[in-house]
């Protein structure tokens, strides 16, 4: 009995680890908000004036992470559905009753991949592709293989493709092998390789047999002598080396891709082992390491260009065997696609039974699901064959295929890519029934939908990739033609409602605006325009020409559901708003103390400004930018020798000297002008006459990192020092504020 009692205790124990270790599971990459974010809350000041003048200012308020979605219910999407060809081609159906706003964790700026219909596309077929057929599909994304070290090479095939595609929809995503060579051997992903050689094996000793001549009677003799030698016999031997040039060669030819050619993503292929990365320490890091340094390349060039991978499908042994971890993986990708190619796991039609006991639909369903919830949010793309395997090129037929392609839909993709374009049933392209019946918002509706925005901007500091209005997932583009139409009519008191029509993202958004303010007449005009080439192009600009500058089109959208927002609050038009470079809007709420102004770096000043304006306009690099107001700094000041500060920003640019303090003074207000945060550094260092000082120098916050900008010698450039030795110096802090 005491035993039964001490068993029973202990399976209550066991099962109560169990529960806690699953729920630490779950709340591992969960999400934690954050109450200290700044916003920009609409506000309006009270004055004598009759008119009362409103404004748009910046508060501080606490804000949820997340925005919130009401009443949420999302079903599953119709994954066959085709998009309409009219003018309401960019709008996707999402069957679900979200009321107002769709959080996306998509990259900022990016497309919404939410109902993907795509093609696998070899470099061979660019010609064979019947533009009229896969348009009647509903495809929406071609993948087309681009070749990096084999012919056709991707230059001459991607610019065929994107020339016969010139004028339509379809986005394009160059389908990149990574780990396997022109010969088809495999690729180590850590740079691993082995090479042969030969080594001593066996010591064998033997005589050496000589003539030691004398001398005997006058004559000369000789007697035969041997002494002991010794000699190796040898083996080969397998050696291993690591040489990462390959992979750096391959991000280099994925930054040229994505640098010279108009596609929109780029799609990994054969980022994984063949099998055996349980054999390699270090292969699932590997492996997510590459994918990251690919996203951060294609990032820091075009950032709306999407980057995703084709995985394999095998569940929770994926990382065992290719190194390949979903969940690491699908935080630096903006959508994955399994490759759930049913027949080469043994499912042969949708009804027929897999070795497992379950049909190839439901097997593709049920690892679908898997995944998706292993993602957190990452949207998941259906790959599937179109054949019955690899040994079995029999093209599967299209109520099959469609039969897959809804048990994908119905456990969470958010859509599918078909592998591969000419072994597709010819009945998938037949058109499905669609309507073109133009869709109109209110302006309630639109005005509903510039405050999501808004707000969405507010807490994650990047562009939403769409919202939803009754129903209807709008994206950016579109939006920001419906609320600058949406101002103008406000203005004249219009309220009919507004059209939907079929706006592209900008080709390259650019800007060079310091932060000021826009006077409403000149808010109105910039709609007018913004309006009439959205019209005339079909295409949202990539900025907008206002007084202080060029305005970014991700600007120009948080500026007008600023505008729409405080219609809705006060049912009037603000006098002016406010406006800041796109930099400053999307920074994290923690680097936004490094763009402010303080006592002593006066970044808010006329005079400061106008210089920080003069010397980066026209400028459309960050970096550009932080070179230029670096070399004015250094070429442009004279140093002088005292201690703290003397001068200040202001009282430095006007003096023309300063010490390493007001010349950091200087540096910083002209950089923060500019939207480029920055902040101030201190330590001891030992200069090149070999004394050591007290120093102050600023740093450039420029694409993610922290550049050194120390402008009081001419030896120094941005990023590099050479007056004084890092490695001989300490450094005792970073600052937001230096006060003395």
């Amino acid at each position: 009995m005491k035993r039964l009692l001490l068993l029973t205790v202990l399976l209550i124990f066991v099962a109560a680890l169990f529960n806690v270790t699953n729920i630490y599971a779950a709340t591992e990459y969960s999400q934690t908000t954050d109450n200290n974010l700044n916003t920009s809350l609409i506000q309006e000041n009270t004055t004598n004036n009759a008119s009362d003048n409103g404004t748009i200012q910046n508060t501080t308020g606490s804000v949820n992470k997340t925005a919130p979605v009401n009443n949420t219910t999302v079903k599953t999407q119709n994954l066959l559905k085709k998009t309409s060809n009219s003018n309401n081609s960019r709008i996707k159906t999402n069957n679900s009753n979200i009321t107002n706003f769709q959080n996306s964790t998509d990259a900022a700026g990016a497309e919404s991949y939410k109902n993907v219909r795509g093609i696998w596309l070899k470099a061979e077929d660019v010609n064979k592709l019947n533009i009229s057929e896969i348009t009647k599909a509903g495809i929406t994304d071609i993948f087309i293989k681009s070749n990096i070290l084999s012919t056709p090479s991707y230059k001459s095939v991607l610019k065929a493709l994107l020339k016969k595609l010139k004028g339509t929809n379809f986005r394009v995503h160059a389908w990149i092998t990574c780990f396997k060579d022109a010969n088809g051997n495999w690729i180590d992903p850590q740079g691993k390789y082995n090479y042969t050689v030969k080594v001593p094996d066996k010591k064998i000793k033997y005589k050496v047999w000589y003539k030691s001549w004398y001398k005997y009677n006058g004559k000369w003799k000789y007697t035969w002598k041997y002494y002991y030698a010794y000699k190796y016999t040898y083996k080969t031997q397998t050696k291993y080396g690591y040489n990462t040039s390959k992979v750096s060669s391959l991000i280099s030819s994925i930054s040229d891709i994505v640098r010279n050619y108009n596609i929109d993503g780029i799609n990994l292929d054969y980022i994984r082992y063949p099998g055996n990365a349980y054999k390699s320490l270090g292969s699932t890091s590997a492996v997510t390491s590459f994918v990251q340094k690919v996203y951060n390349a294609v990032k820091s060039i075009k950032p709306k260009v999407a980057v995703s991978a084709d995985l394999m499908p095998e569940g929770k042994m994926n990382s065992y065997y290719y190194g390949q971890n979903y969940t690491q993986l699908a935080k630096c990708l903006d959508f994955m696609v399994p490759m759930l190619y049913k027949g080469n796991y043994g499912y042969n039609s949708s009804t027929g039974m897999g070795s497992n006991g379950k049909s190839g639909t439901g097997w593709i369903g049920s690892t679908v699901k898997y995944i998706v919830s292993q993602v957190n949010g990452t949207p998941v793309i259906a790959g599937l064959q179109t054949y019955r395997s690899d040994s079995n090129v029999t093209v599967i037929p299209a109520s099959e295929l469609k039969g897959d392609i809804k048990a994908a839909g119905d456990n969470g993709a958010s859509g599918y890519a078909l592998f591969r374009y000419g072994l597709i049933d010819s009945k998938i392209y037949t058109s499905q029934n669609s309507t073109s019946t133009q869709i109109k918002f209110t302006m309630d509706q639109i005005k509903s939908a510039a405050l999501s925005i808004k707000s969405f901007i507010e807490t994650n500091h990047r562009l939403p990739n769409y919202v939803t209005i009754a129903k209807q997932q709008v994206t950016m583009p579109d939006m920001l033609r419906l609320m600058t139409t949406g101002i103008l009519q406000l203005n004249s008191g219009v309220k009919t409602p507004v059209a939907l029509k079929n706006v592209d993202s900008p080709q390259s958004s650019t800007g060079d605006v310091i932060n000021g303010t826009i006077k409403k007449s000149e808010y109105l005009t910039i709609a007018k325009k913004i309006k009439a080439y959205v019209d005339a192009n079909g295409i949202a600009p990539n900025y907008a020409t206002s007084s202080l500058g060029k305005i970014q089109y991700e600007s120009a959208i948080y500026m007008y559901s600023k505008l729409c927002s405080f219609y809705s609050k006060n049912k009037r038009l603000p006098n002016y708003v406010t406006i800041d470079p796109w930099a400053v809007n999307s920074l994290p709420s923690e680097m936004q103390k490094y763009l402010q102004p303080t006592k002593n770096c006066q970044s808010d000043n006329l005079q400061i400004k106008s210089l920080a304006s003069s010397l980066t306009k026209g400028i459309n690099s960050t970096y550009d930018k932080g070179v230029k107001i670096f070399n004015w700094v250094r070429d442009n000041l004279k140093y002088s020798f005292y201690y703290n500060s003397r001068y200040g920003a202001i009282g430095t640019l006007n003096a023309k000297t300063g010490n390493c303090v007001d010349t950091s003074h200087l540096m910083i207000a002209l950089a923060r002008s500019a939207g480029i945060p920055a902040r101030y550094v201190h330590g001891y260092c030992k200069f090149s006459s070999g004394t050591i000082y007290g120093h102050v120098w600023a740093q450039l916050y420029i694409n993610g990192r922290w550049y050194d900008a120390d402008g009081i010698s001419m030896r120094n450039s941005l990023g590099d020092i050479n007056n004084w030795d890092k490695n001989k110096s300490t450094i005792e802090g970073t600052y937001s504020e230096w006060l003395f």
